[in-house]
C-alpha cells in the first residue's frame, strides 16, 4: 500500500476547473442572476479568494450588496462541506499525487495552517479526508491520538497526513518531520500504516516520505 513513489512534484493542474466555470458555478448556486461577472470585477482575477475566510466581507467592500456576499459566503461553506464528504466515493489513492490533487483545491490557500487524515481501505480506497487540526499561521499543537482516532473509528487499514503551510512554501519543517517521525512509530503500535505526510504550498506539495524515506525505515527496523 506504500503510495510515496518518486520526488515531490508539482501537479500539472491543481485546480481542475477553469476560472469561468468556478464564477460560473458560484453564480447558479447563489441564485443570482449576473453574479459571476460582477465576481470577477470584484475578485480582480484572484478568484481563489473564495475559498478564503472572510471573503464575505472583502465582496461587501469591493461594492457587491450585502445579500450577495452573504450568499457567496453561504455557498462556499456549502461546497466546503460537500467537499469533505465526496472521497467517500472510495477513491483510489495509488501516489502521493493523487492525494496532493484533492488536497490542493481544498488548502492551497488557507490563511490558517490545518491538518487533516485521509483515511484508506485495504486496496487505498479513500473512506475520508478528516480535518483534525486548525491552527495559526505559524503553526499548530497537535496530539498524535487525535490523528489516528479517525483512522480507527472509521475501521481504516492505513492513513495519510495532510497539512498546508500558509507561507506558500510546501518545504517540510523541522516540526513536520518530528510529528512524521512521532505517528510513524505509534501507527506501528496499532498495526497500522502510515502512507505518508503531504505539505501543501501554493501551486507546490512535497511528500515527506518522498524526500525522508529514513523516518519509515527507522522505525521498521528491528528492536
Amino acid at each position: 500500500m506504500v503510495i510515496a513513489e518518486g520526488a515531490a512534484a508539482e501537479p500539472s493542474n491543481s485546480v481542475p476547473n477553469s476560472e469561468d466555470e468556478l464564477l460560473a458555478a458560484v453564480e447558479v448556486l447563489a441564485g443570482s442572476a449576473g453574479l459571476a461577472e460582477r465576481l470577477r470585477l470584484a475578485l480582480k482575477g484572484a478568484p481563489e479568494q473564495l475559498f478564503q475566510r472572510g471573503v464575505g466581507l472583502r465582496l461587501i467592500r469591493a461594492q457587491l450588496s450585502v445579500e450577495e456576499s452573504e450568499r457567496v459566503q453561504q455557498v462556499m461553506q456549502a461546497v466546503e462541506a460537500a467537499a469533505s464528504w465526496w472521497p467517500a466515493g472510495r477513491q483510489r489513492v495509488q501516489s502521493p499525487a493523487d492525494l496532493a490533487a484533492l488536497a490542493m483545491p481544498l488548502l492551497a490557500r488557507r490563511e490558517q495552517e490545518e491538518l487533516h487524515v485521509a483515511v484508506v481501505d485495504g486496496r487505498n480506497g479513500l473512506l475520508a479526508l478528516h480535518q483534525v487540526y486548525v491552527g495559526t499561521a505559524t503553526g499548530t499543537s497537535v496530539r498524535i491520538a487525535e490523528l489516528l482516532r479517525p483512522v480507527v473509528e472509521m475501521g481504516g487499514v492505513g492513513f495519510a497526513l495532510v497539512h498546508n503551510h500558509p507561507s506558500g512554501d510546501p518545504e517540510p519543517s523541522e516540526e513536520d518531520l518530528r510529528l512524521t517521525a512521532e505517528v510513524v512509530s505509534a501507527a506501528r503500535l496499532l498495526d497500522l500504516e502510515f502512507l505518508d505526510h503531504l505539505v501543501i504550498g501554493r501551486g507546490r506539495w512535497a511528500s515527506i516520505r518522498s524526500q525522508r524515506p529514513t523516518i519509515w525505515a527507522a522505525a521498521a527496523a528491528p528492536d
